[in-house]
């Protein structure tokens, strides 16, 4: 019954979300494409994206925000906005007529998610593979992995990075669709401008975590999506309850 509904309801999300999706997939991937990296040794595609702002950097108040970081992690947000709302009010009729309850379109609800979060990220980061190759670029790392294990390390952290954003967005758009995205919008910059080394959504900076286990981010990152999933379920069972 859930793989049914979840085939049934992609089609009429993805009508939803296409012509966002599809633009702001081709914008991102023709900003990198157009990144020039050529000629200096210490520079990649993936550090002009997912570096970041250092420790050492923020201590010297001399911070400025990072682009390119924080356009990678805000899109999705812009390619979701409330789609999920727009397809509850679309379906509600046809979903109660079948008997599936809020609880079961919540659920699902968390595999779109996951699914746009997977097809974003595999899709850029292929871009900037194909980009790093054509440079000739310097070798990825990603805290002390390199190479082909960094690009794995570097896909789990972005995939968990984004993945919690939306879900962030999905538990804002139940009580204010604003706030939505400033909350999440807010939460980059806040990270980017202050030192604050207990802040999860920091390891979605490379800088930050060189000088650790790379497993250690993912574990914590992991952590963080699996209580926030929780918590979406319960504030959704929560509130059509009422």
């Amino acid at each position: 019954m859930m793989w049914r509904l979840f085939n049934n309801q992609f089609l009429f999300f993805w009508h939803i979300i296409r012509t966002r999706f599809l633009f702001w997939l081709i914008f991102i991937s023709l900003i990198i494409l157009s990144t020039r990296i050529a000629g200096n040794p210490h520079l990649t595609v993936f550090s002009l994206f997912f570096d970041g702002v250092s420790y050492a950097t923020v201590e010297t108040h001399r911070v400025t925000l990072p682009i390119l970081w924080f356009a990678y992690f805000f899109v999705p947000l812009l390619i979701l906005l409330n789609s999920f709302q727009q397809l509850w009010r679309t379906r509600t009729l046809h979903l109660r007529g079948l008997q599936i309850s809020p609880r079961r379109f919540s659920k699902v609800n968390l595999l779109l998610i996951a699914l746009v979060t997977t097809v974003y990220d595999v899709l850029l980061i292929i871009v900037m593979l194909i980009t790093a190759m054509t440079a000739h670029s310097a070798e990825l790392h990603v805290g002390n992995w390199n190479g082909a294990l960094a690009v794995g390390g570097l896909f789990c952290i972005t995939w968990l990075g984004v993945f919690l954003l939306l879900l962030l967005q999905a538990i804002g758009n139940r009580f204010n669709p604003p706030l939505a995205l400033i909350i999440p919008a807010s939460t980059l910059i806040m990270t980017a401008y202050t030192a604050f080394r207990r802040n999860p959504v920091s390891y979605l900076m490379l800088t930050r975590i060189t000088e650790t286990s790379t497993w250690y981010p993912i574990l914590i990152l992991l952590s963080i999506n699996i209580l926030t999933g929780l918590g979406y379920l319960i504030i959704e069972r929560s509130l059509n309850l009422n």
